[in-house]
C-alpha cells in the first residue's frame, strides 16, 4: 500500500510519517522544505495542481496535513486561500486519480478556537463532530471551508474521505508544560484538550485504512480521554459555561471533547496522558 503524507516536515508530519511507513506502508513524503531525495520524499507545493497530480500518481490513499497552521504567520488572504486551494486540489486530484481514501487534517478550533474574536458559546458536553462549529479567523475559516468541500467530494465523486479534528497536538518537549494554568479572570475559557502527537499519528494512519464506505465523509475528534487542565470537568463547565447542557455525567478530569467517533470508526483510542506520565 502506498500512502502520501504531505506537510511531512510540518509540526505532526513527521511522526505521522515515521509511524506509517512503521506499519509496512510505501510512504512518500511531500513538503516545501529542502529538495526530494527520489527516494520517499519529493519537494512540492500543493497549492499548484499539476504538482498535486504528480506526487499522487500511483497512491492508494493520501494523508493531507499540509497548510499554513497558525492565523498569525502570514497574511489573512495567504492563510485562507494556501490551505483552501490545497486541500481542493488534493480532493480533486484524488477523484481523477481514483485513489478513494483522503485524510484531511482539519482542526478542534472550528468549534472551539484557542484565541476567540468573540465570547465563546456552547451549548452542551462533551463537544461531538455534531455541535454548531463557531470559526473566528482565516485559520478556522479554512478548515471549515476543507470539510465543507470534502462534503461535496464524498456526496457526488464517491471519494471516502476523514477529516480529523486534531486537538492541542502536544509533542515530547512540551509534555512537561501541562497541566495548562487558568488565565486571569477576565481572560477566555483556558483551552482544555489535548493529544500526544504519537497519539495523532497512531489516529491518522488508522484513519487512512480504516474500513469505511465510498462516498462517505467522515469528521473525527482526535483527543485524549483526559483534559489538559489539573481541574475536574464538571467544575471547568461549571466555571466558564454554566448554561451548558451535561450529556455526560463528569466525576473527574475526563475529556470535554467525546473521542466516540474515532473509536467506533477506526478502533482510536488514546494511549497516553500527562497525569500517568506525572505520577
Amino acid at each position: 500500500m502506498k500512502i502520501v503524507v504531505t506537510g511531512c516536515k510540518g509540526r505532526i508530519g513527521g511522526t505521522v510519517l515515521e509511524y506509517v511507513r512503521s506499519q509496512g506502508a510505501q510512504v512518500l513524503g511531500v513538503d516545501t522544505v529542502g529538495i526530494g531525495n527520489f527516494v520517499d520524499y519529493i519537494h512540492a507545493d500543493m497549492t499548484d495542481l499539476a504538482q498535486v497530480y504528480d506526487v499522487l500518481h500511483g497512491a492508494d490513499a493520501v494523508i493531507h496535513l499540509a497548510a499554513i497552521r497558525d492565523p498569525r504567520l502570514f497574511t489573512a488572504q495567504k492563510t485562507f486561500m494556501t490551505n483552501v486551494g490545497s486541500t481542493y486540489n488534493v480532493l480533486l486530484a484524488a477523484t481523477h486519480l481514483k485513489i478513494q481514501r483522503v485524510v484531511l487534517a482539519s482542526s478542534v478550533q472550528v468549534a472551539h478556537v484557542v484565541r476567540p474574536r468573540t465570547p465563546l458559546d456552547f451549548k452542551y458536553f462533551p463537544l461531538d463532530e455534531a455541535h454548531p462549529l463557531s470559526p473566528h479567523d482565516e485559520y478556522t475559516q479554512s478548515k471549515e471551508v476543507g470539510e465543507v468541500l470534502a462534503d461535496s467530494f464524498a456526496a457526488h465523486y464517491g471519494l471516502s474521505i476523514v477529516s480529523l479534528r486534531y486537538t492541542g497536538v502536544t509533542l515530547p518537549d512540551a509534555w512537561a508544560t501541562l497541566p495548562r494554568k487558568s488565565p486571569p479572570p477576565a481572560a477566555h475559557a483556558p483551552y482544555p484538550h489535548y493529544v500526544h502527537v504519537d497519539d495523532a499519528a497512531r489516529c491518522t494512519y488508522l484513519a487512512a485504512v480504516a474500513d469505511l464506505p465510498p462516498s462517505s465523509h467522515t469528521r473525527a475528534f482526535v483527543t485524549a480521554e483526559d483534559t489538559a487542565l489539573d481541574m475536574p470537568s464538571e467544575e471547568w463547565i461549571a466555571r466558564y459555561f454554566p448554561n451548558a447542557e451535561r450529556r455526560e455525567n463528569f466525576e473527574g478530569c475526563e475529556a470535554l471533547v467525546s473521542g466516540r467517533v474515532a473509536r467506533e470508526k477506526f478502533g482510536f483510542v488514546a494511549e497516553k496522558s500527562w497525569r500517568a506520565a506525572a505520577e
